[in-house]
């Protein structure tokens, strides 16, 4: 995907939110809790992920904008179309996340809040992104090295649509574990 405004990294995020919502609400306790492997992630812990990572990011994004705020650059040229198509092929790898990153037993509905307001603390830094050259700071992401601003707040929503389609395939597993459990009782 090529973002070519802030809008359009914003309208993506809240895109991809919404279909990780859907599918996250409303299931039941064994859904929340299944493991498709040993040690791998449920539901529950995938959602709480999301929302201690979004929880850190917004603090990121305060942090780079009080510094682009205080350099007081005046009006901002238009933000350069980008893609984070050339993270992509990393991104297929698996990687570890952090300690303070890693779920600790949330229950789902708690992590669905709390991306509620992190969502909705995200959102009201728009007009301040707006106002700023989001090309000229950067911070390094673990994996992918410096990052400007408007990458960071693409990465939100790419790395939301990575963890939803971990999810379906957590909820697909478990879909195929009862389809095969209900053959062999026929």
């Amino acid at each position: 995907m090529t973002y070519n405004t802030v809008a359009d990294i914003f309208a993506a995020n809240d895109e991809i939110r919404g279909r990780l919502v859907a599918r996250a609400e409303g299931l039941d306790e064994a859904q929340q809790s299944f493991r498709a492997a040993e040690g791998a992630w449920s539901p529950a812990e995938i959602v709480e992920h999301l929302a201690l990572i979004e929880r850190r990011l917004t603090g990121l994004f305060q942090v780079m904008l009080k510094k682009l705020e205080s350099e007081g650059a005046g009006t901002p040229p238009p933000m350069r179309p980008f893609s984070l198509d050339e993270f992509a092929a990393q991104a297929r790898q698996k990687f570890n996340a952090p300690d303070e990153a890693r779920p600790r037993g949330a229950r789902i509905t708690d992590s669905l809040a709390q991306m509620r307001e992190s969502r909705a603390a995200l959102n009201a830094l728009r007009p301040r992104v707006e106002a700023v050259d989001g090309a000229s700071a950067t911070y390094p992401h673990p994996a992918f090295g410096p990052l400007n601003l408007y990458q960071w707040l693409a990465f939100v929503g790419a790395h939301e649509a990575r963890h939803l389609r971990q999810l379906e395939r957590v909820l697909d597993s478990m879909n195929g574990a009862r389809e095969n459990k209900d053959a062999d009782v026929a």
